[in-house]
């Protein structure tokens, strides 16, 4: 550790990791044999500072030229669990932000978590970091005082881990960049955030990206003359427009490489429409644009990244209102692929945009098609806001989505599309219904979706538990794990 000097430690607070097994870092003891062993006696007579989690702030430590040393307790293992690495990220990024301190050096990357490398510890502290300082205060006319990170320094103690932790960086913030501005744009209300409003941020990304996104608007009457009936039916209530954008990110140009799609359901506003909601959080009902929001974010994130991948991201926004002109219960309605579908309930809107979509993507010839929707209540009643449902017409590809949603702790979990679940969508007046009843509401949803899938491989993920809080608004979720799907995609070695 010679190459250690104080002058490298530009920022007033340092924090270590402090376990009962006594195995210091280097670095620790570097510091604590220059305050003459001070930390380690205060460690002696206070043994309980070691408790997982625990944080303790020592001030005007002796000998040393900064102003604070944090001690975060890490319990009495030599590994952590992923779960107890989270929480000391969790609880220092607190406490930072409850005293107010803009500058700290990180020295927990050194910190053992059983199976889990350099790289995973930099992308899950930048994105715990990230998600408790983000704050969405565009429309408040007094502006509070917000917490902001002016520096952090993570430490990295073996020059050979250098490149890497520079890699997990680059990656950790553009990521984080695509999900704060998913969360921006599913927090914004649905006055302004409008399906127009969608087309404008989709044309913005293109100018932004020049040399590898492209943006194609369509329009109601465009999508109408498509012959996406079902998709231009749901917004026929609303005085808003429905509007389609095909945000194509081009890296590869070899016509062979295979291309990956991603479609979000953008329903700005959904009452419900004939079959209109409670008024109770129906203010909430903004957030039903969030798998469009998680497509522009992930796009985002990857034009940063500058991935070699080929991938059309689709945000379908449109607006589900009761009005005149509105599509009802009892009516048929002809999708795009020629299926005919009785309506039951104009309340099951999402699958109707997204089946229309799912057939038209064929045109592609896609290798992968995912779809992101806010679509059943009863997946939030089957996996609440810990779990997005995952639904696949092919293992290989859940398996890749569920491993990446390990990867980041963004969790997801499969739930079946058996044969059986077929007749819950049964009609006897047209193809099939859009509604498969009270049983089984989130796989029914998924199985009608499947019968539009069979050109390609296909996951659908229901995110109407994990896309926003209640509390806290928007969690940008999935962004992470689609970003880390597109990744491990693109053949990067971790």
């Amino acid at each position: 550790m010679n190459n250690i000097s104080y002058k490298c430690f530009s920022s007033p607070c340092k924090i270590f990791g402090i376990s009962e097994t006594k195995k210091f870092s280097e670095l620790f003891c570097f510091v604590d044999k220059y305050t003459s062993n001070y930390i380690n006696n205060f460690f002696l007579k206070n043994k309980s500072i070691c408790k997982l989690g625990r944080l303790t702030l020592l001030n005007n430590v002796p000998n040393i030229g900064f102003d604070s040393i944090l001690l975060v307790g890490c319990g009495k293992k030599i590994e952590l669990s992923k779960q107890e690495f989270i929480k000391i990220i969790s609880n220092v990024i607190n406490f930072l932000k409850l005293n107010k301190i803009q500058n700290s050096s990180w020295f927990l990357t050194e910190l053992l978590v059983k199976k889990m490398n350099l790289y995973w510890k930099i992308r899950i502290a930048v994105d715990i970091i990230g998600d408790r300082i983000y704050n969405f205060n565009k429309f408040k006319n007094i502006q509070m005082n917000i917490f902001k990170i002016k520096k952090i320094i993570f430490y990295i103690f073996n020059k050979r881990y250098v490149k890497k932790a520079e890699i997990a960086l680059k990656h950790s913030l553009s990521i984080l960049k695509g999900k704060n501005v998913a969360k921006d744009l599913s927090n914004t209300p649905p006055n302004i955030c409008t399906p127009l409003y969608l087309t404008e941020k989709a044309k913005l990304l293109a100018e932004t990206y020049k040399s590898t996104i492209s943006t194609t608007i369509f329009d109601g009457n465009q999508i109408k003359k498509l012959g996406m009936n079902a998709y231009f039916s749901v917004g026929k209530g609303s005085k808003n427009l429905s509007y389609m954008s095909v945000i194509s990110y081009r890296k590869k140009i070899k016509l062979k490489e295979k291309l990956i799609v991603l479609i979000g359901k953008g329903v700005t506003f959904d009452s419900g429409g004939i079959s209109i909601k409670p008024s109770k959080n129906m203010h909430e009902m903004k957030y039903d644009m969030s798998g469009a929001a998680v497509v522009y974010g992930t796009i985002l994130a990857i034009a940063k990244l500058n991935l070699p991948l080929n991938i059309i991201g689709i945000m379908a926004g449109c607006e589900n209102m009761p009005g005149g002109n509105s599509f009802r219960p009892g009516d048929i309605l002809k999708t795009f692929s020629g299926k005919t579908v009785e309506i039951l309930n104009t309340d099951a809107e999402g699958r109707l945009i997204l089946c229309d979509i799912l057939s038209y993507v064929e045109k592609f010839n896609p290798d992968i098609v995912i779809d992101i929707a806010t679509l059943t209540g009863a997946c939030v009643v089957a996996l609440g806001n810990v779990a997005s449902g995952i639904m696949s017409n092919n293992e290989n590809l859940a398996n890749d989505l569920i491993y990446a949603g390990k990867l980041t702790e963004d969790k997801i979990w499969q739930l079946p599309l058996y044969a059986e679940y077929k007749k819950l969508l049964h009609s006897s007046i047209a193809d099939f219904s859009s509604s498969g009843g009270f049983q089984a509401g989130a796989i029914s949803a998924g199985m009608f979706l499947s019968f539009f899938t069979e050109k390609y491989k296909w996951a659908h993920l229901d995110i109407a538990g994990t896309a926003w809080n209640s509390k806290k608004g928007s969690t940008g979720r999935p962004v992470s794990l689609l970003c880390q799907f597109l990744l491990n995609k693109s053949g990067y070695n971790y």
